[in-house]
């Protein structure tokens, strides 16, 4: 099987001798995997005016392994903006010589010069190990699942999406916009009852025990189950049966995502892993500072923050660190994405807007108030909270370029995260020892405000279809349309949480989280049904399939599954 160059620059192989125990698949063992690529071969270079500048003998697998990793090298030069890269391909004379800056190339130490694009190199490296490894699998169908030829084309694959780059907008146009997620597989549909839903009936799973730091933690939902991110561990469970996927832990810290991306810390080195696999896709050296346990993913980078103050950013691909930021005088902060911006809030008053491609702060707003909490987009604008005190505001800025737009000053206090809704904005907190939702335009101009007479908070807000969940950490909810109607409340559920938690919506039916968490009919407020949390829950999510997940402040994770529903047929 011969395969020319289909561009210059370009690489041919030749597979001469495909070895007849490729026809059995791969044997257990590495040596069992490994013995069917073997087979004789030869690999060549097609440079502008010679069709064949560099040529390898020898088995091609091997020499197209080196090869990647020699464009994964390559790539972390191109990264860095180095001048010069110089290399043997895969260990055979003659040197490729590359001016990365010149975007020209040399072969031997006499050679002359002639255009090369860096670009156009690493693309036909990475291609070649794609085309090899489709080569094999045409070949013998059974090599398709072959752990090497899995890996070359993984990383070949992954090679190739990350040679665009981040896609850095036109300065003058200020596209700091939050991306509009498509939607997600699976996504949550209502349930299908014949009438109106009465009744529902959830039974226990399983259950975890023992998980570290739960104050700290956060509670994801990932593809298979929920993912529980603590300072010291990640680790992801199974929805069926509560079986470990995978779980990272390291002595300065994990970050981790719902996805299965984590970035790990220890004393000497940072790790990058990606899904189940047990070893770490990269590693570097490390200067000993904290990480997580917050992680965003973003344009190719993973950022994330080191003892709540100093931001991070890592490329996803080769783990090189891209930029940081360490705010002065600062004990806490707060990151958030937007577009091609990073956001940094801090307690000490200032918002830093930092390009995401090479974290160059672009502006820094200046508050005389400390900040609280993170940034929300709204559109190309973000909204903040800050305040000392009683005294509280909301501000309003382009995201882009950093103008303070508007502040608006609620006359409210223990204040929640801003929800924006279209055009409009929800802010809850307490007033003369009562809580209130306000309404705000996009002008930071009062639309209406309502009592909500659900105990003291501090509250929280989730978005509901032309609607408003508002919970306080009793278990008291309210349903606020966008006109300011109250549709529905419903009372306490025990002793007061910790905090309060938002509402979560799954198939069409509302979690509101207490003592005693109960789902809500969001249209009518009807309770179809309660499962006892206790009074230490930290955290409430729930999937795609209305499965519910607990995390109280002991460090146990339960699981509940809909056992059944029950309706009226009118």
């Amino acid at each position: 099987m011969r395969i020319e160059p289909v561009s210059v620059p370009g690489f041919g192989f030749e597979l001469k001798d495909v070895s007849p125990a490729a026809r059995e698949g791969p044997a257990k063992g590495p040596s069992g995997a490994l013995a069917p690529l073997l087979g004789a071969g030869e690999v060549w270079l097609a440079l502008p005016g010679r069709p064949q500048a560099w040529r390898a003998q020898g088995p091609p697998f091997l020499t197209v392994l080196e090869l990647s990793r020699q464009a994964v090298e390559l790539a972390r030069a191109v990264e860095l903006g180095e001048a010069r890269f110089e290399f043997e391909p895969a260990g055979v004379r003659p040197v490729l010589t590359l001016d990365l800056k010149g975007q020209r190339a040399k072969t031997g130490p006499t050679g002359t010069w002639f255009p090369l694009e860096p670009g156009a190199l690493l693309s036909a490296l990475f291609q070649l190990g794609e085309a090899l490894g489709l080569a094999f699998a045409e070949a013998h169908r059974v090599q398709v699942s072959n752990p090497y030829l899995v890996e070359l084309t993984e990383r070949c694959r992954e090679g190739l999406s990350h040679l665009r780059g981040a896609r850095k907008p036109p300065e003058a146009e200020g596209e700091a916009r939050e991306r509009k997620s498509a939607p997600a597989r699976g996504e949550s549909r209502p349930l299908k009852v014949p009438g109106r839903l009465r009744r529902l009936r959830f039974e226990k799973l399983w259950e975890q025990r023992g998980l570290d730091e739960p104050e700290e933690a956060r509670l994801l939902v990932g593809r298979h189950g929920p993912v529980y991110c603590a300072p010291g561990l990640a680790c992801a469970f199974s929805r069926k049966d509560g079986a470990e996927l995978w779980r990272r832990s390291a002595s300065l810290g994990v970050a981790a995502s719902a996805d299965g991306h984590a970035v790990a810390a220890d004393g000497a080195r940072v790790f990058g892993f990606t899904g189940r696999g047990a070893g770490a896709r990269w590693l570097h050296d490390h200067d000993g500072i904290p990480l997580g346990p917050l992680l965003l993913r973003q344009d190719g980078l993973l950022l994330t923050l080191s003892e709540d103050r100093t931001a991070v950013a890592f490329a996803e691909a080769t783990g090189r660190e891209v930029w940081r930021l360490a705010p002065p005088r600062t004990q806490r902060g707060w990151l958030a994405t937007q577009g091609h911006r990073a956001l940094l809030s801090t307690d000490s008053g200032y918002l830093y807007g930092l390009d995401l491609e090479d974290g160059q702060v672009r502006y820094r707003l200046r508050s005389p108030m400390p900040f609280h909490g993170a940034p929300v987009p709204w559109g190309k604008r973000f909204l903040a909270i800050l305040g000392r005190g009683s005294h509280w505001a909301m501000l309003l800025s382009d995201a882009h370029t950093g103008e303070a737009l508007w502040t608006h000053e609620p006359d409210l206090t223990l204040p929640s995260t801003p929800l924006p809704m279209g055009p409009r904005v929800f802010l809850a907190g307490m007033r003369d020892e009562d809580g209130l939702l306000v309404c705000l335009d996009s002008r930071g101009r009062k639309v209406w405000e309502r009592a909500l007479h659900l105990g003291p908070g501090p509250y929280a807000l989730a978005p509901l279809p032309r609607a408003v969940v508002v919970t306080s950490a009793s278990g008291a909810a309210a349903r606020v349309s966008l006109s300011g109607q109250v549709d529905w409340r419903v009372g306490a559920a025990g002793e007061p949480l910790i905090a309060a938690l938002p509402a979560r919506t799954a198939r069409d039916v509302t979690l509101v989280a207490g003592e005693v968490v109960r789902a809500v009919d969001p249209r009518g407020g009807q309770v179809l049904a309660e499962v006892r949390a206790g009074v230490g829950l930290v955290a409430l999510q729930a999937d795609v399939r209305l499965n519910l997940y607990f995390l109280d402040d002991a460090g146990t994770l339960a699981a509940y599954r809909l056992g059944s529903h029950f309706a009226v047929v009118e």
